[in-house]
């Protein structure tokens, strides 16, 4: 049976390996699996890698001997990465499975990347949370991030791609991720034009309309960049549709779609355009649990919440995730709910996100004055209704999502939103999720959570209430059904679909070439002048 023909249900770990044997996989995104730090002691330690993209592809990877490219972000991975053979540490340390190798970008030059390009022009774009009277304005300095940050470190993971190509005798199969390696593929095409390519993009993907706020000029280079790979995934059908949207729109690239296939042609190369959900790995969360570590912040929380009902909240601090209207709704409920006081406690662990960013350094702190704002309004000297942690801490997430009675997952908009799917498996209190019908996710776990619109602050504190008052039998029900509706995709699954779609353009690639000039008929294509 071909590869692409296997049932998704079924497909094992092994089977994957054995069509993988003579395959190399290679990976590159903006941040890895692993992120070195030293600790209080001055040691340097490894730490995982936060974010959705490293959840769903460090466990996909266990069944690949694949490498995976990452940038430099700290003084310890320069220094852990310049001391190891290759620049190459088998990961993860404990049961090495995978490489991690690092580029090492200059200061500025990564500044110039992730901070004007990737994070404060294409991030806010691709989540419609553009401030449009004041941000951003693109003016001389952002032109000149783009030329000399984004496509340079851009150009830098191509070149580490393109060495990791040519030292291996088997068929390379690259996987680039997210909004900061949209230029990628263009790069590594013109030197390995051959090579299968696929780019998976983990935020939203905006309407044309929303897209034309980025100048025409990086327009166009983006979709070019993007329709150089031969596979673009996306979260859900929504966003395919949109980018197919766009790339009808003849004034920045002059392509040609194909609704009905979910192709695009430009010139003589067609990228296909698919949506795979990303999905966790429930039996590697699972173990996650049952560590010491877990069950000790397990401890913590329900001497925290001393018998009352625990609303959670896990987030990294940026202004997708919508934490101060989640706070607003809460101090609403309370305000409207006098009987709940000193009944309940508002968790929220929270992630530290792009604090060399002004717009991040003043969310984070508006929401410390408004969490104790509300302490100050509401609490008692045995009752603190708001409790806030901003660190790095895995476990404590972990913990979390196991004790909730009540999830609060509000985004304003959301690729997938990885911590509501998380929250289904984990919780082991038929806790109740609201969910933000913004968040990708929310197509999937709609039977079994409490939708709300995330701009309205009103409906969230109902929501708050609703969840808190349910009964047992009706919790229990919504709780299985957000549960199964998880376990019925995983991140494997994710990308074995991946894997599946390069395979599909590698078996239309044999036909070609067995049959010259057999390509699909123009006519079928909506072609524009």
């Amino acid at each position: 049976m071909e590869w692409d023909e296997l049932d998704l249900e079924t497909v094992t770990p092994r089977q994957v390996r054995q069509y993988l044997r003579d395959k190399y996989v290679i990976v590159a995104s903006n941040r890895g699996p692993v992120e070195f730090r030293r600790d209080p002691d001055g040691n340097i330690r490894p730490y995982r890698g936060a974010g959705g993209v490293v959840t769903a592809m460090s466990t996909a990877l266990t069944a690949t001997e694949a490498v995976w490219i990452s940038a430099a972000r700290t003084r310890e991975d320069a220094v852990v990465a310049g001391a190891a053979p290759g620049r190459r540490l088998h990961m993860p340390p404990e049961k090495p499975r995978y490489w991690v190798k690092f580029v090492i970008p200059g200061r500025e030059d990564f500044h110039q990347y992730y901070n004007v390009i990737s994070n404060s022009l294409l991030w806010p774009l691709q989540h419609y949370l553009f401030d449009i009277i004041r941000r951003p304005s693109v003016d001389e300095k952002v032109y000149e991030a783009w030329n000399n940050g984004y496509r340079k470190i851009n150009r830098l993971f191509a070149e580490e791609i393109v060495k990791e190509i040519r030292s291996t005798d088997k068929k390379p199969l690259v996987f680039l991720q997210d909004y900061h390696l949209f230029l990628c593929a263009a790069y590594i095409r013109r030197r390995e034009p051959e090579v299968l390519i696929h780019h998976f993009t983990h935020c939203p993907w905006v309407q044309p309309d929303y897209l034309r706020f980025l100048p025409q000029p990086m327009r166009r280079e983006l979709l070019q960049g993007m329709l150089a790979n031969d596979v673009l995934g996306f979260h859900t059908h929504h966003y395919v549709n949109n980018f197919l949207q766009c790339c009808r729109e003849a004034e920045a690239v002059r392509a040609s779609v194909d609704t009905k296939r979910r192709a695009v042609r430009l010139g003589d190369r067609e990228t296909l355009v698919r949506h795979y959900p990303i999905s966790i790995d429930h039996e590697a969360l699972e173990k996650t649990a049952a560590r010491p570590e877990v069950l000790h912040n397990r401890e913590r929380l329900r001497s925290l919440a001393a018998g009352r009902k625990l609303v959670v909240r896990v987030d990294r601090v940026e202004p997708s995730k919508n934490i101060l209207r989640g706070l607003q709704a809460y101090e609403l409920f309370l305000r409207r709910n006098p009987q709940w006081h000193e009944r309940v406690v508002f968790a929220n662990f929270l992630y530290p996100s792009r604090l060399d960013l002004p717009l991040y350094r003043d969310l984070k702190r508006e929401i410390e004055e408004l969490a104790h704002f509300i302490n100050r309004e509401f609490g008692t000297l045995e009752w603190e209704p708001v409790y806030l942690e901003i660190e790095d801490n895995y476990m404590r997430s972990v913990a979390a999502l196991r004790e909730f009675d009540v999830l609060l997952v509000n985004p304003v908009i959301d690729g997938m939103n990885l911590v509501s799917k998380e929250g289904a498996v984990l919780n082991t209190r038929d806790g109740v999720i609201i969910l933000s019908v913004g968040a990708g996710a929310y197509l999937e776990l709609k039977e079994g959570v409490l939708p709300v619109n995330p701009l309205d602050v009103a409906e969230t504190a109902q929501a708050i209430r609703k969840a808190l008052e349910m009964g047992e039998k009706k919790r229990r029900a919504m709780a299985r059904a957000a549960r199964e509706a998880v376990r019925v995709n995983t991140s494997f699954k994710w990308f074995v679909q991946q894997m599946r779609a390069l395979r599909q353009v590698e078996r239309m690639r044999e036909e070609a070439l067995r049959r010259p000039g057999d390509f699909p008929a123009l006519p079928r294509y909506e072609r524009l002048t």
